[in-house]
């Protein structure tokens, strides 16, 4: 009788395209207050986070009473963590996360908009925790000082400094440099740019205040160029995660106008393409990079209706439809049932999923040995899309999330990420 072998077991740990599928189940060890909380975040340089904003339109709670609510709505946000559907996650480990950035010339960038500052804002936390201290924008580094522009440099007289040093194994060159940057750049391009790839008339009038540093884009390729000095042991590549999503619509880009909703999309539609493919041919030169798209993440109509998360997808998929329809469903007004559907919330997938296949198509030319940047998709949009209880101030503000919930996923999905792309989770 012929042997039959048995099935290969899964593999310990998921791999990348599997860890952003699964769903949301109650945390192991639950909160039980916001003193629980306040411990687990807590460090010697920041408040802790306090709380989340709270629907209450009937009340109008003021005060001690509206605090508690906003605490305990914070503890409940948090009570939930992320399970892949196959494999396991690493656990986040703040300070190896820390050695790994030092051992790359520019350590980890961040570039996006506000939400992309608000994941900057929940990483440092998780630094802070541990007595990670650092100077911001020191005088010596090139746009220190500039607006929109956040370099950290660890702290010279810290201890811990020091015990991050001879983990990484890393010259004193390497200290006097950032190890995490954020780069809030909205757009991702210029006026001159935007102008030419929405075809604007020469006569329309630049009213746009989009958060930008100019020629960030170098000033990355200064981040990631190797140092004379430090090839024995600065030897990782420079890790950025980019994203330019959400303030790609019509609302922002007010010159793309036509006579209906539907072929003002398709302006859109022409023109991001060409938004991507500005950013890929300039980034793409940099050499010793590693550059991870971040997707738009979901806004959801109504968040205030939700306190917890979807049970799965498939449910989430469910109640999400009709998604324009029940944004201008919140407001009363022709103007603002307009305003609302120039958002684009229903292309942001759509722009996602461009995105994605722009990657794929560039890792499938890719020559064998090529030194320049090296291009991942890092899909976050399932995990974000089951949350329509996190965001930041229901009723008000469906698009942006509480500090730090669904944050400090993110950051765990990115670090498991980072040690298996770079061979580490095995």
């Amino acid at each position: 009788m012929a042997m039959v072998n048995p099935p290969a077991p899964p593999p310990l740990f998921c791999q990348s395209y599997e860890c952003g599928v699964g769903k949301w189940v109650p945390r192991k060890e639950p909160f039980k207050s916001l003193q629980d909380v306040q411990i687990a975040y807590s460090n010697l340089w920041h408040p802790v986070w306090d709380g989340c904003g709270v629907w209450d339109p009937l009340t109008k709670l003021e005060g001690e009473e509206k605090k508690k609510l906003e605490g305990q709505r914070l503890v409940d946000t948090l009570n939930w963590e992320w399970v892949p559907g196959r494999g396991l996650l690493l656990e986040y480990d703040p300070v190896d996360f820390v050695v790994r950035m030092l051992k790359s010339p520019g350590g980890l960038v961040l570039v996006g908009d506000s939400i992309s500052r608000q994941h900057w804002h929940a990483i440092y936390y998780t630094f802070r925790h541990l007595n990670i201290t650092f100077d911001s924008n020191p005088k010596h580094l090139p746009l220190a000082g500039v607006a929109n522009v956040e370099q950290f440099v660890l702290s010279k007289t810290s201890a811990m400094t020091k015990v991050l040093q001879e983990k990484a194994g890393v010259p004193q060159s390497r200290m006097e440099r950032p190890f995490f940057t954020l780069l809030e750049d909205h757009m991702g391009l210029g006026e001159l740019d935007i102008r030419a790839i929405t075809n604007a008339k020469p006569d329309y009038h630049w009213y746009h205040k989009f958060r930008r540093v100019e020629g960030w884009e170098d000033h990355l390729k200064w981040l990631a160029m190797p140092r004379e000095g430090e090839e024995a042991s600065v030897t990782e590549d420079t890790l950025v995660m980019i994203n330019a999503g959400a303030h790609w619509s019509r609302h922002e880009l007010a010159m793309l106008r036509a006579p209906t909703d539907q072929q003002e999309q398709a302006l859109l539609e022409d023109t991001y393409p060409r938004m991507i493919d500005l950013v890929t041919s300039r980034l793409s030169p940099i050499e010793r990079t590693s550059i991870y798209y971040r997707p738009t993440s979901p806004g959801h109509p109504k968040c205030e209706d939700h306190t917890v998360p979807y049970k799965d997808m498939a449910d989430a998929r469910r109640q999400e439809q009709n998604l324009v329809q029940r944004l201008k469903e919140t407001v009363s007004t022709p103007d603002d049932k307009k305003l609302r559907s120039r958002w684009d919330w229903d292309l942001f997938k759509r722009h996602n999923e461009l995105w994605n296949r722009t990657i794929h198509v560039m890792n499938e030319r890719r020559p064998a040995g090529a030194m320049g940047a090296k291009w991942h998709y890092f899909d976050v949009w399932d995990v974000s899309m089951q949350r329509p209880d996190a965001h930041l101030d229901p009723g008000k503000d469906c698009l942006h999330w509480c500090l730090p919930t669904i944050f400090d996923d993110w950051t765990r999905l990115f670090y498991h990420r980072v040690n298996l792309d770079e061979g580490r989770a095995k």
